[in-house]
């Protein structure tokens, strides 16, 4: 038992050893969650690496019009030289023990169907295409990260709102329940406060986790150690972003998604590689001209070792013409296959454009609906913050009792609650209409200029 006492304080003497990842305070602004969430996002990171990938992509295809280098050397022992008969002379051996030989080829293609232009064509057309997809997968992160960011600060609002409607009904609960013990007030009354003050505290339970889970979402969108704590510096409020555009009419906004939207121009971009690929198999049907030369330096010896002066040196060239005449009606199956892809590729263009329009019009009319939404939640805040006022009054000059003041104090925290949730509505609707029109870049260029 002793033995085993000591084992067990040696390993938690090592477990206390082992250097614990510090943990950092991360102070968040505009700038900063936009940034980091540029710069550090793993999605993003993915994608910057597809493009790089890519990019090498367009540099083989530009390989394809140089010329191929190739040297050879080659040794050979002849164990067993062929023999051959020849009537009147008898059996003949040829060749020698040993041959070595170096050889020097060049291939250049001269004409390959138009292929190398169709595949470079096609390769810059992918680095563009996935150009807009990074793009594109950049506006989506940036929309998640805002997202999480004003949910982290929707959350720290209702806190405070939530918080103040608690302690009010507790200091409530506990005023009427000195007066029920004393016979002040009704059991009725008694009730009424303990049921106000019970559903309070779930409300703000509630507002607790939320923010725990905005916090752990946005560390996941900025790539953030879960360890580390983060600290807002902006508050809730009314954003314009949409005021560059806020005169523009629906119209107007749809036909400048169609032209800005990254998305939508990835899809142009595969719809020119699609095209290309038709080039691709019609330049099957064309001859392959090609040319290569070669020098040769060759040593037939009956030593292995062989001198510079055994070497004999010999060049050729020759002009290749390939000409395809029957491969099985192969050729005019994959033609037809490239225009089916080809005609795919527009019809997904098409259907892209008309939905992305749809997604503008439906985001036009949210923005619009929480524009309006948000003047009247914030006439029925202000409303019930004036309706407290009185109520406090009144309950001075003895005209209404406690519980009416505490049923114009919960009005007054469910009209914050809804304000404040309307401030967050009315901000994400401008932020998903920017990025259904591809103006989403305007939001993080405003802030760091």
């Amino acid at each position: 038992m002793r033995q085993s006492r000591l084992w067990l304080s040696f390993i938690l003497l090592l477990i206390c050893q082992i250097p614990l990842p510090a943990q950092q305070i991360l102070t968040l602004t505009w700038n900063d969650v936009i940034g980091i969430s540029r710069d550090q996002n793993l999605e993003i990171k993915i994608q910057n690496r597809e493009y790089a990938f890519q990019s090498k992509n367009v540099l083989k295809a530009y390989g394809d019009f140089l010329p191929r280098i190739d040297y050879q050397f080659q040794a050979i022992d002849n164990l067993e030289r062929p023999e051959f008969v020849i009537p009147g002379f008898g059996r003949i051996r040829f060749g020698t023990e040993y041959n070595y030989t170096h050889l020097l080829q060049i291939q250049l293609p001269l004409f390959t169907g138009l292929s190398r232009i169709a595949n470079l064509n096609i390769q810059s057309s992918l680095k563009k295409s996935m150009a807009e997809e990074l793009r594109d997968k950049e506006d989506e992160v940036v929309l998640k990260a805002l997202e999480a960011y004003f949910n982290l600060m929707l959350a720290n609002t209702l806190i405070k709102v939530n918080q103040r409607g608690y302690d009010a009904a507790k200091a409530n609960f506990d005023q009427v329940e000195k007066f029920y013990n004393l016979g002040g007030a009704s059991k009725l009354d008694y009730l009424r406060a303990k049921s106000r003050l019970a559903s309070a505290e779930p409300t703000l339970r509630s507002a607790f986790n939320q923010r725990s889970f905005a916090e752990e979402n946005l560390k996941f969108i900025l790539n953030v150690d879960a360890p580390d704590s983060l600290v807002v510096l902006d508050t809730l409020a009314k954003q314009n972003f949409f005021d560059t555009f806020d005169n523009w009419t629906l119209s107007s906004l749809c036909s400048l998604a169609v032209i800005e939207r990254p998305d939508l121009q990835s899809r142009r971009f595969q719809q020119e590689i699609a095209g290309e690929q038709k080039t691709v198999s019609l330049s099957k049907f064309l001859p392959v001209i090609s040319m290569a030369a070669n020098v040769q330096h060759q040593a037939q010896v009956e030593d292995w070792r062989a001198n510079s002066s055994d070497f004999v040196r010999s060049k050729s060239a020759l002009i290749l013409v390939q000409v395809p005449l029957f491969q099985g009606a192969k050729r005019i199956f994959d033609y037809q296959q490239a225009e089916i892809n080809e005609e795919k590729a527009g019809i997904a263009l098409e259907l892209s454009n008309k939905s992305a329009v749809l997604q503008v019009q439906a985001a036009f009319l949210k923005y619009h609906d929480t524009q309006s939404n948000l003047k009247s939640l914030e006439e029925a805040m202000l409303e019930a913050r004036e309706a407290l006022r009185l109520a406090d009054l009144n309950y001075t000059e003895g005209i209404i009792t406690q519980v009416d003041v505490l049923t114009t104090q919960v009005a007054l925290v469910a009209s914050e609650v809804n304000f404040q949730q309307g401030v967050y509505e009315y901000n994400m609707s401008q932020l998903y209409l920017l990025k259904y029109i591809g103006k989403l870049n305007t939001v993080w260029k405003n802030i760091r200029g």
